[in-house]
């Protein structure tokens, strides 16, 4: 078993592609999702073992995340901050696009 640790970052939701076998997402916070930051980490198994593939950044904690149905390189992450946002795995920078309708935080229970 490998693991991959990212300082300060807690995981909530793992994702594996459809499209990339060896390719999984994951949504993480900072305290436990209490406060501070989240991250969107992208992750490869290679034959050398696990590698960052993209990070992305947010300022309130990613507890969600899931792959498009519709294109391989289109994430979605719901935060603590009420908003849904669309990452774009072959851009470097990000969000494509937020949406923001919800008061409170968003999960997927």
């Amino acid at each position: 078993m490998q693991s991959f640790r990212v300082p300060g970052r807690h995981g909530y939701a793992v994702e594996f592609s459809p499209y990339f076998p060896s390719r999984l997402a994951c949504a993480t916070s900072q305290y436990y999702g209490i406060a501070g930051c989240g991250t969107l980490i992208v992750l490869e198994q290679t034959e050398l073992g696990i590698s960052l593939f993209r990070s992305f950044d947010w300022n309130d904690g990613l507890f969600d995340v899931t792959w498009s149905e519709n294109n391989e390189h289109i994430l979605v992450t719901s935060s603590g901050d009420g908003s849904l946002q669309l990452w774009d795995t072959a851009k470097p920078e990000g969000p494509l696009q937020v949406f923001k309708e919800h008061t409170q935080e968003v999960n997927a229970t």
